[in-house]
């Protein structure tokens, strides 16, 4: 990862921050719920949002959480939030609408309380966990050394080839690999998922 857009805004976070070394990196983890963010990038981040849901949303923080109170009776929260888009390397980008980064904690009387699904990592590693890969078909490429993703309503089936030339199934669904959202897949080396799983 390179950089952080909130609604558009480039965040003022340093580059060095997302650089690949021996303490420093980012993982793409299907298997960790959240996303982690290093404390530099993490502040900025929270702060860029709260701030533009300040008018709409009381922001709280519960057990290290950014949390809202959030009265969804006037708007929905893909309203009141903005979009967050992650670059890489490459010019690839990863768009996060408001569902793709919060998660409905509770109800507190006639509101929502949302909350952030980036967490502080202390240790400096970038973390984008289920959270915000939900709703994507991810394909990693290591012929290519890189890693693609492409929206898709995950609640649909998916088609599959195999290599074996016949046809599978899953959930009887229709994507098959010249499908016209499979041609926007965006991809980002793979070196920085390698590299980053030396350090857990």
């Amino acid at each position: 990862m390179q950089s952080i857009a909130v609604n558009g805004i480039l965040l003022p976070i340093d580059p060095g921050v997302f650089v690949t070394s021996e303490s420093r990196g980012t993982i793409i983890d299907s298997g960790t719920t959240l996303a982690y963010l290093p404390p530099e990038a993490y502040e900025p981040f929270i702060s860029a949002i709260t701030s533009m849901v300040s008018q709409s949303a009381a922001p709280f923080v519960s057990k290290s959480m950014q949390c809202y109170v959030v009265n969804t009776s006037s708007s929905s929260i893909t309203y009141i939030f903005p979009t967050v888009v992650l670059n890489f390397a490459g010019g690839a980008s990863l768009a996060l609408r408001p569902l793709d980064y919060l998660f409905r904690m509770s109800y507190l009387e006639s509101n929502e309380v949302w909350c952030n699904g980036f967490q502080k990592h202390e240790l400096g590693i970038t973390i984008l966990g289920d959270l915000v890969l939900k709703d994507r078909i991810i394909v990693y490429d290591l012929a290519h050394q890189r890693i693609g993703w492409v929206d898709y309503d995950c609640s649909t089936s998916v088609y599959v080839s195999v290599t074996s030339g016949k046809d599978e199934f899953t959930n009887a669904g229709q994507l098959s690999v010249n499908c016209s959202p499979c041609n926007a897949f965006h991809y980002m080396p793979v070196w920085i998922l390698m590299t980053g799983f030396l350090f857990l």
